[in-house]
């Protein structure tokens, strides 16, 4: 199935009727990006791509792939680019995405090199057919999170961190891993802001691991991870009054050992 070229167009000349050039050079500059802007802000962008798909939808796995792999492809600006994420976003295309996609979110998050574009997808796409496709997924991000590849290291990394069920901590932990200090990326910026990232989000639903996690591995992690990992729990600790009791022995455990809990305890919230 070919790509949508009609639908392209379209998009490019919504994009570009309502080019800003007085915001195109900041956002260009805060985002230190290579690809020019057109100054279209994130809101009005999604009503546009929303509005002008909606005159030319996609019916077919097949076709949003083809359309989302060319518009990015030949964008003259971030936007564009933008706009072929948010192709993904729309309700009536998220009912086609399939690890038939897997190649085209590669493409994307290598060639986008930067954590706009990967953490849209990782927190988007890869989150959904994580859940959907568990059986390919988990292997993957496993693979990923062991990579060459910085940026597919941090997808793997906070693939899980939108998701309200189905968490697999067992996962969670083989994905940050590989990437603490002795592993390859461990000195990257992102990957220390990823992993602190991560974490953080995991405090909200399971402040013990993760402090246990910090604690096990606390000599290993970033000054920049631990903080932002323990952000939400020091927060807590500081406004709690009096503080909260500690749980019973063998709750909060290293994350490594939960592989001897039971399945469903060591994959779910």
């Amino acid at each position: 199935m070919a790509a949508d070229r009609a639908l392209i167009q379209a998009l490019e000349a919504a994009l570009a009727a309502h080019a800003d050039a007085a915001r195109a050079a900041p956002m260009q500059a805060c985002m230190k990006s290579a690809l020019p802007f057109l100054g279209v802000a994130t809101p009005l962008r999604r009503q546009l791509v929303a509005q002008t798909a909606a005159a030319s939808p996609l019916t077919d796995s097949d076709s949003l792939s083809e359309t989302v792999m060319q518009l990015w492809r030949q964008a003259r600006y971030r936007e564009e680019r933008y706009a072929a994420l948010d192709l993904l976003r729309l309700p009536r295309h998220r009912k086609l995405l399939s690890t038939a996609l897997l190649p085209v979110l590669q493409e994307m998050i290598e060639t986008g090199a930067w954590w706009d574009f990967c953490d849209e997808i990782s927190g988007l796409v890869l989150a959904h057919l994580l859940q959907a496709e568990p059986a390919v997924m988990k292997p993957l991000m496993r693979r990923w999170a062991q990579g060459r590849s910085m940026w597919m290291r941090r997808a793997a990394m906070l693939c899980q961190r939108s998701l309200k069920t189905g968490f697999d901590a067992v996962l969670f932990y083989d994905t940050l891993l590989p990437s603490i200090a002795g592993g390859e990326c461990a000195d990257e910026f992102f990957i220390r802001k990823a992993i602190g990232w991560a974490l953080r989000e995991r405090a909200y639903d399971a402040p013990d691991e993760v402090r246990a996690f910090c604690d096990e591995y606390g000599d290993r992690l970033s000054p920049l991870t631990r903080r932002e990992a323990l952000r939400v729990i020091d927060a807590r600790t500081s406004s709690a009054a009096p503080a909260p009791p500690s749980p019973p022995a063998g709750v909060a455990r290293h994350p490594a050992r939960l592989r001897a809990r039971s399945p469903a305890r060591a994959t779910t919230r």
